[in-house]
């Protein structure tokens, strides 16, 4: 059956409209800024790459002998420490920019573009303002502290009220 024209349609009592969380757009300033970051450590990652390899093949070249030379002969001064320390900064050198690149990623996906908002953020996730009250709310000993937990309720007797027969 329809409803007849003159009659104003009854409002219904609806829920409001979910939010739905909007990120930023990808090419906003904000999210531009962490990708730059996350492609530094690409950059970086690349050319840490490329010196190693270039390390790698001139210590190659430089430790095998000549055509005409015999392999018995050392021919190379051997250097444990400078071939450790040459080892150290490459390693360190491949880690910072995978880190690097590592940290830009993060704040691309968590959208997170400085250091207070990811203090905030942690805090925030890690229910800081509730644990770190101030020094009058902190529980003095073990039962107040089951109690402040709320998941145990403690009752307390008054001594003169105990049963008198024992």
């Amino acid at each position: 059956m329809a409803r007849p024209a003159s009659t104003p349609a009854m409002p219904t009592s609806q829920s409001p409209p979910e939010t739905i969380y909007v990120g930023t757009p990808i090419t906003s300033q904000r999210s531009l800024r962490q990708l730059s970051i996350f492609f530094l450590g690409g950059a970086c990652l690349l050319a840490t790459t490329a010196i190693t390899r270039k390390a790698v093949w001139r210590r190659q070249l430089r430790v095998m002998p000549r055509f005409y030379e015999p392999n018995t002969n050392p021919h190379e001064f051997f250097s444990p420490f400078s071939d450790a320390i040459q080892a150290l900064n490459l390693a360190t050198m491949n880690c910072a920019s995978v880190s690097i690149m590592a940290v830009g990623g993060a704040m691309w996906t968590f959208d997170i573009a400085n250091l207070k908002e990811a203090q905030a953020s942690l805090r925030r996730r890690l229910n800081y303002d509730s644990i770190y009250k101030s020094e009058d709310e902190i529980p003095r000993n073990l039962s107040e502290l089951i109690a402040a937990s709320g998941e145990m309720r403690i009752e307390y007797e008054e001594v003169g009220s105990k049963d008198k027969s024992q």
